[in-house]
C-alpha cells in the first residue's frame, strides 16, 4: 500500500526570505496572536519582525505593512511596531524575561541594569532566565522595583497668568534687543530687514487683538 504523501514544509520552493517570511506567519497566526499583544512574543519573534519591516520583505506578500501584520500575523500594524519598538530600546532581553513574568515596559526601566549575559544580577546571585526559575525571577524583580526611589511627580502645568507673566518678560527682552538692533543706524538691506521683522510682529499681535477681541486701551464693558 502506498505511503501517504506528508505536506510539504511551509514556504517549501520559495526563496529564502520569502519562506522564512511565510512560516513566520504560520507561526504567529496559529492562535498566537494573543500571546503577543499580551507580552510573550519571543526574542527571535520580536527580531524577525524587525528585520522584516525593516527589509520590507512583506511587500512580496501585502501592499502594505499595515496590510501584511492583520493578514500574515494576526495583530495590527501598530501593535507589531510596538514590538519592534521594544526590541530597538531593550534588545532581546526584555523578551525573554516576558516570556518568564508579566511586566511592564516602564517597569522593565529599573529591572534591564540587572539583566547581563540571560540572567538577572541580583544579591550576588545571577539568576538565569530559565522557566524554571520564573518565581524566583519575579520574587527578585518585586524587590528590585520595591527598593527603587519613587518617581517624581511632573511638575503641575503653569497658570494662565504665570505664562502671561513669562510672556511679559519675554516680550519686554524682544523690545529691547529689537531697540538695540535699531540704535546701531541700519542702512541697505539691514534696515529693510528690521522694518520687514518688526511689521510682521506687529501684524501678528494686531492679527490676535481683532480675531479674540483684545484691544489693551480700552476697558471691558
Amino acid at each position: 500500500m502506498d505511503q501517504p504523501v506528508p505536506p510539504p514544509a511551509p514556504g517549501a520552493g520559495l526563496p529564502p526570505e520569502l519562506a522564512e517570511l511565510l512560516l513566520l506567519g504560520q507561526v504567529l497566526g496559529q492562535n498566537q496572536s494573543f500571546a503577543i499583544v499580551a507580552g510573550r512574543c519571543s526574542a527571535a519573534q520580536a527580531e524577525a519582525l524587525l528585520r522584516i519591516r525593516e527589509s520590507r520583505l512583506y511587500l512580496r506578500c501585502s501592499s502594505s505593512w499595515k496590510q501584511f501584520c492583520p493578514e500574515y500575523l494576526h495583530i495590527s500594524g501598530t501593535q507589531a511596531d510596538r514590538i519592534v519598538r521594544l526590541w530597538q530600546l531593550h534588545g532581546p532581553a526584555i523578551f525573554e524575561l516576558r516570556q518568564l513574568i508579566r511586566i511592564s515596559p516602564e517597569a522593565f526601566n529599573a529591572v534591564e541594569p540587572f539583566i547581563q549575559e540571560h540572567a538577572l544580577h541580583f544579591n550576588d546571585e545571577a539568576i538565569e532566565l530559565d522557566p524554571q526559575n520564573s518565581q524566583k525571577i519575579a520574587d527578585a524583580v518585586a524587590e528590585i522595583r520595591r527598593t527603587m526611589p519613587p518617581k517624581e511627580k511632573p511638575a503641575p502645568a503653569p497658570t494662565v497668568l504665570e505664562r502671561l507673566a513669562s510672556l511679559a518678560q519675554q516680550s519686554e527682552a524682544i523690545a529691547a534687543a529689537f531697540e538695540q538692533i535699531a540704535r546701531q543706524n541700519c542702512r541697505g538691506e539691514e534696515r529693510l530687514r528690521l522694518e520687514l521683522t518688526l511689521n510682521c510682529a506687529s501684524a501678528a499681535l494686531q492679527r490676535i487683538e481683532s480675531a479674540y477681541g483684545l484691544y489693551p486701551n480700552e476697558q471691558p464693558r
